[in-house]
Order: structure tokens, then C-alpha cells, then sequence
């Protein structure tokens, strides 16, 4: 039997209900050679009944933006619980998310789905995080890396001590390089389609250390290394994490478990709008029955042949590995037409990959000392260890004043051990030498020891794998709809075609409003008219392509000059004009010059070709992009940045003002030129928040002190 849940309105988080796409091709009567009359009769919606085939943040952000317009919607979930990858699991009392997320302030869709579907506050329920730590094998000081917003983290970052400051920059750089990197998207012919790491190997200032860097930053946050990474995916990622200047943190993190803080309100919000949720059920099959989609479920395990349905559309917002079961028509002997008799390209979704990340909920017997509130990284820890303290974010009384370290490992492909217990203790030890202060005992479960076992908790997730965003994997995706060939079909999740590309929170929430539009926008076609308010994407502000690129031109010369510094100090101890005639004879220095005109020539070719096109130009954004981002011209760019510099200038004369009146010796104070200095920043910072203002696109300053940045609103 099938379990078909209303869930209960949660206690803690009450949720309160708050807020185009492509035409249907004429129906066709394809039935296969052999096909049996349907068993199943339709469920008597009045056409507008709704499959949502998965219960991750994807599948119900479809389902709340269906309901909302007026949609019969009902949740297919093989799991007893909701949220996928943003899910929890309740364990002896204890709740363990499947995995520690971080949520970015730019995740406009899914701030869009908490603060006004849910009606619930970011500030009230989310931390902010500045940026994130990392520590080195026997070293009891922390590096930091804040998110390079304002001027005063990027100095900071120049001086973290990850990288010297000269190739930190040269990391930064990097970034705007890629992200204006003028890649072929209509077409992405064969030459297009590079890795992360391919793309840092055809520049001419990448070094060594730049692109481990890289290389560790994309394997502990997606569990994939830079030579797989598709740079064109990467590249959707960073122009939407590039905001300078406007002093947001790196993450917010959720003050609570998962199922408490998200998924939990989410289920509430459904069932006060009337939708059905069956949980521990799996679909098994669907098909088009004259054109219309039927469905086959049954209880999660069993092997019967279950129950069947028809729904008017279907969404289906599932993993790699159940969606190609589902794509290839899963069960044999069932009426109707397979997804791939239909659409012959979805049989590339066999292409595509995910990994899972083993994670321990580590619960200590005691405090250990500090340790900060950010993500840690261990770095050069085997199997991509990160670490993060939950008992400084959730609620203080599940703890009881004792540490509990969640550990990730993002290469558990490389974990050694004949089962996940093996594998977990090989966590721990790795762990142990990072923190030597933790007594982790001789084996897993030790009592004698500073653990405690009854709330620790190893998962391998292998259910909960990690899309990966490969070379070439983009072709091999998922659209949202097929309306020429499966009318009443559409997709969602992480792997579906968004212009966020990258798997990520937003990726998967705005592939499901996607869905849900294009759900409306088909039920209008066939109907004549629109059911509910229309279903819109929130557009993210990101640069165009004008100003990255001349972000590029303006940064190219400290960029060459900073690569130049670090062949000289690699030619010796120190990097004196004396080493320069050793320097010389190494295979890169004297090609610097001719790089960096080759290189100048060309970015100034694409600089003039979207400044005269418009950036969306010939080369354009593609169609990761679909309409779906509002650009901040080269105009308004500089005088954002301009207001920055002046912000931090004012900053610094206030300081050297300070300083002078506690006594200290300044002469500028004297003669009075800080003072002109100071004024001169002001006016100009105040000019720029006029203007931005007078344009309609008001200067927003931040409110924590000393942080004062120049923001377009969103």
C-alpha cells in the first residue's frame, strides 16, 4: 500500500502561503505496436492535475508555485521523508541533515520561496557568514577568506596567507577572467567545451599554486576536480557570485536542522493548500497514453506492480540514476509510449553522473577550544575533509555546551575501508591529525573516549548523490519541456538546464519554477486560458559582459606584473634585480611582453564587440541564459566601483583622523590635506549614490559598521 501523508503543521516555524514557456506541438496518437489499453482511469481534476515525481527542494518548489495558481498537485516521494538533498533524518531522537548547505545571498529564487511563500525571515532563521576558514596540518591559526564584496576583503584576502598576495590575485583574476570569457554558447562546438583546469592552462598567467586552489575549491564544494569541471558551467556559477561592491557575506546558514528549518515548513504550506504528499513511494514508470501522462507507482521496496493514474502534467524532478529509469520506461508491458520513443534525445541523461559525500555528525563529550563558527577547510586533508561546529548555529540546548563537528568528505571516492564503518573511522583519524586535542579512542564506537556514540552519526548518502557538472555535460542535460514530442512532460532539479548551471540550491528551486511556468503556460495553450497569477522567475543582477571585460583590461597589467613577480621569486631566495639574468633564461618570463599583448589585443576585440552589440551581442550569454538575468552595464559598474573606493577612502581618513586625536604624529592631519581628501571621497561617494538613485536603481548602503558599500537593488 502506498503511504499518503498530509504532514501535521509544524510548531516550531509556522509557514504562511505568499507569491514562458514553450507552445504544446498538436497532439499525436503514437502507441507502440503492442501496447494494452490503460487499466488506470484519469483522476477527475477538470484538467489540472499535477505529478510532481520527486520531493527535493526542485519537485516542491513546482508543487507550492502549481498549488498557489490553482493546480490539484500531489508528491511522489520514494524516501519517508521530504527535501532530497536538503532533507534530515531522524536518528535515536536526533536529527542529522544529510548534508551541511550553505545559501548564498544571491539565491534570489529560493529567498524568494522562504520569505514571501513561506513568509518567513531570513534574518530570524539564517546566519550570516562572512566567509569561510581553513587550516593547515599542525597549525592552531586559521587562514580566512571572506567573499572578495568589498575592497577592505579583498585586501584582506591579498593577505590570508593561502596564497602569496601576488597569486591570490591572480586567483581573483582568474575569476574575472572566466566569467567574460566570450564562449560559442549557441553552438558549443567541440573546441568550447573545456574544463576548469583546461581553461587556467591557456592562460598565460595561471601558475601551479592558482590552479590547485581552484582545483580544491570546486572538489569540497561540489566533490568534482577543475580537469572535469565543465569552465563553461563554471562560468554561469561565477557571474552570479561576482557582486563587487556590496558587502554581502559569503553564506547564510540555517540556524536549525533541515527537516525544522525548511522542509518542514515547506510540507505545512502544502498541505494547507490541499496538496497530497506520498511519501515512501516510488514511481516506476510513466508513460503517454494519447499524449496524455499516466503513472506507476508503488510502495517504496516492495515488487509489486502497485497502483496507476493519469495527471493532466507531470513533473519530474529526480536524481540521475531514477531518471533514466524512468526516461528508458522503467516497468515493461505497460500502456502507452516511453519517454525515449518520444524524445530520443533524453537518452544522453545515461551520460550523466553524481558522487555522494559521506558525512559524519560527529558529537563530542566536551568544548574544544576555539574553534570558529565558519566552514573549515582542511587543507591537504586526504579525502577533502571540511569541517563545521552546528552546536554555534542550532539551538544550544541540543548540546549542552559541547562541540559537534560535521564532517564532510568530498573525495570519499578515495576512502579506503571494506565497509562504511571502516571508511568513517578512516575519517576520524584523518580529522585527528588537524585536531590532535580529539580523543577519538582505538576503534569506531570506543566508550573510552571524548565521542559520544549515542548521538554520532556516519551516512555514505549514496541515495543523496551530488549532480556533477562534467565537460560537455550541458548537451546531455535535461530542457524543461519537449513540448513537440511530450506534451504534459516537464523537468526539474539540479541537473535540468537552468542559466544557474552549477548544482546548487538556486539551481535546483529555479529549475522548479521553470517547470511550474512552463506547467502554466501548457494548461493555458490547451485550455484557453491562464490558471492563476502568472509563474515568474526572479532575475539575478549580474555583470554584463561589457563590464567584465573591461574589468579585465583594467586588472590585466597588475595581473601580468603579479605572474612576472612570482618567476622571479621562483628563480631565487629573493626576487632581486640581480636573479634577473637567471630569471631570463626560464621558458616564461621573456614571453610575458608578447602574452600580454596577445592577450590585451584580443579582450579589447571582445571588450568593443558586446560594448557595440550589447551584452547580450552575436556570442551572447546563451541559452543558459533564457531571459532569465538583468545585467549591470559598463556605466553603472564604474560608478558602483567608484563609489567603493571613495567609501574605503573615507573610511581610512576617518581612521587617520582618529589616530591623530589619540596624539599619534600625522602631518597630513596638520596641514589639513586628509581633510580635503576626506571631503573629496565623500562628494564623490554621495555623487555616485545620487545618480545611482536618479537612474532607479537606488544606492543601498550596508548597515554593519564600517562596511558601508554602494549596492544595486536587486
Amino acid at each position: 500500500m502506498t503511504d499518503e501523508t498530509v504532514v501535521k503543521t509544524s510548531k516550531t516555524m509556522p509557514a504562511k502561503s505568499g507569491k514562458a514557456a514553450k507552445k504544446a506541438a498538436p497532439k499525436r496518437a503514437a502507441r507502440t505496436p503492442n501496447a494494452k489499453p490503460a487499466k488506470a482511469k484519469a483522476k477527475a481534476a477538470k484538467g489540472k492535475s499535477v505529478a510532481v515525481v520527486g520531493g527535493g527542494i526542485a519537485g516542491l518548489t513546482s508543487a507550492i508555485k502549481l498549488l498557489k495558481a490553482g493546480f490539484e498537485v500531489t508528491i511522489f516521494e520514494q524516501n519517508e521523508r521530504l527535501g532530497g538533498n536538503t532533507s534530515s533524518e531522524l536518528v535515536a531522537g536526533v536529527e542529522h541533515d544529510v548534508y551541511p548547505h550553505m545559501f548564498c545571498d544571491w539565491y534570489d529564487n529560493f529567498w524568494d520561496l522562504y520569505e514571501n511563500d513561506l513568509d518567513l525571515s531570513r534574518d530570524d532563521h539564517f546566519e550570516p557568514r562572512a566567509g569561510v576558514k581553513t587550516l593547515r596540518e599542525g597549525s592552531k591559526t586559521y587562514d580566512e577568506l571572506l567573499n572578495p564584496t568589498t575592497l577592505q576583503a579583498i585586501i584582506a584576502n591579498l593577505k590570508s596567507g593561502s596564497l602569496s598576495p601576488a597569486e591570490m590575485f591572480l586567483m581573483g583574476y582568474s575569476m574575472v577572467d572566466l566569467a567574460g570569457y566570450p564562449f560559442d554558447r549557441e553552438g558549443m562546438a567541440q573546441l568550447e567545451k573545456q574544463s576548469v583546469n583546461g581553461f587556467l592552462y591557456s592562460t598565460s598567467y595561471a601558475t601551479e599554486e592558482v590552479a590547485e586552489l581552484e582545483n580544491y575549491m570546486l572538489e569540497v564544494i561540489w566533490s568534482i576536480n577543475s580537469e572535469r569541471t565543465s569552465a563553461a558551467s563554471y562560468q554561469d556559477f561565477i557571474r552570479h557570485t561576482l557582486s563587487f561592491p556590496n558587502g554581502a557575506p559569503f553564506a547564510f546558514m540555517l540556524k536549525n536542522d533541515l527537516n525544522t528549518g525548511l522542509v518542514q515548513p515547506i510540507a505545512d504550506l502544502i498541505a494547507q493548500m490541499k496538496g497530497t504528499v506520498k511519501t515512501s513511494t516510488e514511481v516506476i514508470a510513466v508513460r503517454l497514453v494519447d499524449d496524455r501522462p499516466v503513472l506507476h507507482w508503488r510502495s517504496a521496496g516492495s515488487s509489486g506492480r502497485g497502483s496507476s493514474g493519469g495527471f493532466d502534467e507531470v513533473v519530474i524532478a529526480v536524481p540521475c540514476a531514477p531518471l533514466t529509469d524512468l526516461v528508458m520506461g522503467g516497468t515493461r508491458n505497460l500502456a502507452g509510449d516511453r519517454l525515449i520513443d518520444r524524445e530520443q534525445s533524453l537518452a544522453q541523461v545515461r551520460r550523466l553522473s553524481s558522487v555522494a559525500i559521506p558525512v559524519i555528525d560527529l558529537y563530542l563529550n566536551r568544548k574544544l577550544p576555539d574553534i570558529p563558527p565558519e566552514n573549515i577547510g582542511l587543507t591537504g586533508a586526504k579525502y577533502g575533509l571540511s569541517v563545521v561546529d552546528i552546536a554555534q548555529l542550532w539551538p544550544e540546548g541540543e548540546f549542552g555546551g559541547n562541540t559537534a563537528l560535521v564532517i564532510a568528505a568530498s573525495d570519499g571516492e578515495a576512502l579506503p575501508g571494506h565497509n562504511f564503518e571502516a571508511q568513517a573511522w578512516f575519517m576520524l583519524q584523518e580529522l585527528r591529525k588537524f585536531y590532535p586535542g580529539i580523543d577519538i579512542g582505538t576503534k569506531w564506537g570506543d566508550p573510552d573516549c571524548d565521542i559520544d556514540w549515542a548521538k554520532t552519526h556516519a551516512r555514505s548518502n549514496t541515495d543523496y548523490a551530488l549532480f556533477l557538472n562534467e565537460v560537455g555535460g550541458w548537451d546531455w542535460r535535461p530542457c524543461t519541456a519537449y513540448p513537440g514530442t511530450l506534451p504534459g512532460i516537464f523537468f526539474a532539479g539540479d541537473l535540468a538546464q537552468s542559466n544557474v548551471d552549477m548544482a546548487t540550491i538556486e539551481g535546483a528551486v529555479e529549475s522548479g519554477v521553470l517547470a511550474a511556468a512552463a506547467v502554466q503556460a501548457f494548461d493555458a495553450e490547451r485550455t484557453g486560458q491562464m490558471r492563476g497569477k502568472p509563474i515568474e522567475l526572479i532575475k539575478h543582477l549580474t555583470y554584463g559582459n561589457t563590464a567584465l571585460r573591461a574589468a579585465k583590461l583594467a586588472l590585466m597589467p597588475f595581473a601580468y606584473l603579479a605572474k612576472g613577480w612570482t618567476l622571479l621569486e621562483g628563480s631565487a631566495p629573493k626576487p632581486d634585480l640581480k636573479y634577473l639574468g637567471n630569471s631570463l633564461q626560464s621558458d616564461h618570463l621573456p614571453l610575458l611582453p608578447l602574452q600580454y599583448i596577445v592577450d590585451w589585443w584580443t579582450t579589447a576585440y571582445w571588450f568593443w564587440n558586446s560594448a557595440l552589440t550589447g551584452d547580450e551581442g552575436p556570442e551572447k550569454i546563451g541559452p543558459r541564459n533564457n531571459g532569465d538575468d538583468d545585467f549591470i552595464g559598463l556605466g553603472a559598474a564604474l560608478l558602483m566601483v567608484a563609489g567603493e573606493f571613495a567609501s574605503y577612502a573615507t573610511e581610512k581618513c576617518a581612521e587617520g583622523r582618529a589616530e591623530g586625536a589619540e596624539g599619534k604624529s600625522r602631518s597630513a592631519v596638520k596641514d589639513g590635506s586628509d581633510e580635503g581628501l576626506d571631503g573629496l571621497a565623500r562628494r564623490a561617494g554621495r555623487m555616485t549614490a545620487d545618480f545611482l538613485s536618479c537612474t532607479g536603481s537606488p544606492a543601498q548602503p550596508d548597515p554593519t559598521p564600517r562596511q558601508r558599500r554602494w549596492r544595486v537593488k536587486r
